[in-house]
């Protein structure tokens, strides 16, 4: 990508409306954790958390230039001591920002061709300047491991970030993006908020005939932008042809912040486990592997329902048994900048290569002899798969192992097979698939995740139908529920539409020599109005419960690959006190604990950051969650019937429910993204998606309404609803 492109997505600001907690705050009114910044002193911004943070994530701006250029609104100019820096180094402006030397313990300095000698040391040339990083790939993460543990290992944050800078002409940018946030995870001196990926790269996200528009339009508009005028662009990014039957699904899957979701999830919940000891550390994301199982789990429901929405069949699986049979369509992600593709294409047809389909094929065979014998073995040890009062107490290391997150005998399943289907054009480059940041971009993605949550939901199945004593809560009875749409007064009825108006702002530094401009694009995508939940539930006592709310479409497809736990989508997931007698529940949709709060850009984190009107949650924990613009399905033009199946459940025993900070949690998304176990841990501590992460029986939601001698079981109840779309 050429430089002037990379100026002019430098900076990329998302407009949205203020998100209100469920305590009737809005989170941006929660108090700031600092003061504004004033002093842009090197010494004064790594001595506060606030400045050690605006400094990580500010060399996340203008990848493609040199570390010196200005970042951060001209604040921050970064300039090497000579110990370090590379003989084209400017000389330092009195306003920049002098880093400091590498040292060592003993007191002395660590010069330049030290630290160029400990780099080919730990990342031995497996990751070349122009070769592209992924996480699927175990050994390209291995490396990000051993570059930020000898990061991590310096004596100070000084010497770490002055190392960190030097490093970036030496590593692709995708590893240098990936050191960075992975930083920002093991560090307890910093926050653990990173920004919107579509800010940072937004070629991952826009195509290149967009990109080079912008680029065009603004070299010949320039005058009157300098004056502060917008360019507006409007953009629709559908890559398919329109008698492509997956090119229905162009809304969802090429959508920027689903993507931008995947891929800000999968960083969030890393797979680094070398500081497992550190609370703060991702890697003690409690039931992370449950995490990766359910996240994925409900990405497949979602594009279930949505398919359906469109005229489509569920997701097909990409199993063994199509593994050697020509795959349709191919996918060109038409991503990158001018002729040069960022991602290779895939033509339709291709066909897995034996040996791939062999290896592949011994993961799942070794993964599924000992889920039968109902042990894993991890590490040496024998973890026992067992599900004891209401605790499923394998799932997260099942979790672990296909995902990867730690080494085993099973080796890599998920991750392998995303990077042979990014291969299957057996050409230069990789697709799509290689990366979480674009992977749901590919039809393939959706039957691969089939495939994947098909054995996860062997294993759950393994364990039999819940019984009345797993799913009852006796003493409480949902007695009435409605939804009621913000559009009109007509009960049970919600509403879709497509915005042609979703609008990205991307502020430009030198689109002109006269000062700094804006481009504005307005492009297309699913959003609905916004809706309120109403309860009455009744209790005999004072008790707590979970509530938890799924859609269901109303008519299931016959097909053999239907599978009803795979097209329900959890809406909702939280916390009801009841009193005895009788309750009223009110819930908006947008207090979701499955929904993004904030989606901060980097230049509206580097804002905050600057002007302290950052709250202390949001600076610990911010960003990740699913889009609440496609909280619900598409639906029908006409009104497509779908059920909403919800269920109360008491508290288990050990759940951290009893004693976790409600207010906190709901202002956060621990049903989407997890909670630290330093922050108390998953505060229900029932399977994710329960009751319908198991098959129920005869296949049929409804049959958990009612108990084992056919009485009405009281704490579950449904409602019809109708989805009503307009283009």
């Amino acid at each position: 990508m050429s430089q002037s492109i990379m100026i002019i997505l430098s900076y990329l600001v998302i407009t949205a409306s203020g998100n209100v907690s469920p305590y009737g705050k809005l989170l941006s009114d929660l108090s700031p954790t600092q003061k504004p910044l004033s002093n842009f002193s090197y010494p004064i911004l790594s001595s506060t958390k606030h400045g050690r943070h605006l400094l990580l994530v500010s060399l996340l701006e203008e990848l493609h230039q040199p570390y010196w250029v200005p970042r951060s609104d001209g604040n921050l100019m970064l300039f090497l001591p000579l110990s370090l820096a590379p003989e084209d180094q400017p000389p330092p402006p009195s306003a920049g920002q002098k880093l400091m030397e590498v040292m060592r313990g003993d007191g002395t300095i660590v010069v330049r061709d030290e630290v160029i000698a400990m780099l080919n040391d730990k990342e031995d040339f497996l990751l070349l300047l122009d070769e592209k990083f992924t996480r699927f790939r175990e050994d390209h993460v291995e490396v990000v491991k051993r570059l930020v543990n000898m990061l991590i290992s310096q004596v100070s944050f000084d010497s770490m970030f002055s190392m960190l800078v030097m490093l970036k002409e030496f590593l692709s940018i995708e590893l240098f993006m990936d050191c960075i946030y992975s930083l920002i995870q093991r560090r307890k001196d910093v926050g653990f908020i990173i920004p919107s990926a579509v800010s940072v790269q937004p070629e991952d996200y826009f195509p290149s005939d967009l990109l080079e528009g912008v680029l065009r339009r603004g070299k010949r508009q320039a005058v009157p932008w300098a004056t502060g005028n917008m360019l507006p662009v409007n953009y629709r990014y559908k890559t398919l042809p329109d008698d492509e039957p997956e090119s229905r699904m162009w809304y969802f899957r090429e959508d920027p912040m689903v993507n931008a979701n995947h891929f800000h999830w999968h960083q969030v919940l890393s797979n680094d486990e070398v500081m497992k000891s550190d609370p703060m550390h991702s890697s003690n994301i409690d039931r992370r592997g449950e995490m990766f199982y359910f996240m994925h789990h409900q990405l497949l429901c979602r594009a279930n329902l949505e398919r359906l929405s469109v005229g489509l069949d569920v997701s097909k699986p990409y199993g063994p048994e199509e593994w050697g049979q020509p795959l349709h369509p191919g996918y060109d992600s038409k991503l990158g900048v001018g002729s040069v593709k960022k991602y290779a294409s895939r033509p339709g047809g291709a066909v897995m290569h034996a040996s791939d389909a062999r290896k592949l094929s011994k993961f799942e065979e070794l993964l599924q002899n000992d889920i039968n014998r109902g042990w894993l073995v991890v590490k040496g040890s024998y973890i026992k798969l067992e599900y004891v009062d209401g605790v499923d107490r394998g799932i997260s290391t099942l979790g672990d192992v296909v995902e990867s997150y730690i080494i085993s005998k099973y080796g890599d399943l998920h991750n392998t097979g995303h990077t042979i289907i990014s291969n299957l054009h057996k050409g230069r480059g990789d697709g799509v698939m290689a990366t979480p940041n674009v992977a749901i971009r590919d039809p393939i993605f959706s039957r691969w995740h089939k495939y994947i949550d098909d054995i996860f939901l062997g294993y759950k199945n393994w364990f039999g139908h819940y019984t009345d004593q797993d799913l009852d809560f006796p003493g409480v009875t949902l007695s009435s529920m409605s939804v009621m749409t913000d559009k009109d007064h007509h009960a049970n009825y919600l509403h879709t539409y497509m915005n042609h108006s979703a609008f990205v702002q991307l502020s430009s530094l030198d689109l002109t020599k006269a000062g700094s401009s804006s481009v504005g694009i307005h492009y297309t995508r699913l959003d609905h109005f916004p809706f309120t939940y109403n309860f009455m539930v009744e209790s005999s006592t004072p008790t707590r419960g979970i509530m938890r709310i799924f859609l269901l479409p109303a008519s299931i497809p016959s097909a053999e690959e239907v599978e009803i736990t795979q097209l329900a989508v959890e809406l909702d997931r939280f916390h009801v006190h009841l009193n005895a007698g009788v309750n009223t529940i009110t819930r908006r949709s947008g207090d979701s604990s499955f929904l993004a709060k904030k989606r901060r850009s980097l230049y509206e984190l580097q804002k905050m950051l600057i002007q302290g009107t950052i709250s202390e949650d949001e600076f610990n924990w911010g960003g990740c969650g699913w889009p609440e613009e496609m909280l619900i399905p598409r639906g029908t033009e006409e009104g497509m019937e779908f059920d909403l199946f919800v269920v109360i459940s008491p508290l288990v025993e050990e759940d951290s429910a009893h004693s976790a900070d409600w207010a906190s949690l709901n202002t956060g998304t621990w049903s989407w993204c997890g909670v630290r176990t330093d922050m108390g841990g998953m505060p229900d501590s029932r399977p994710m998606g329960y009751p319908l992460d198991r098959s129920p029986p005869n296949g049929d939601w409804r049959t958990l309404l009612v108990g084992e001698y056919g009485v009405r079981r009281r704490n579950m109840a449904s409602l019809p609803v109708v989805i009503l779309h307009k283009q």
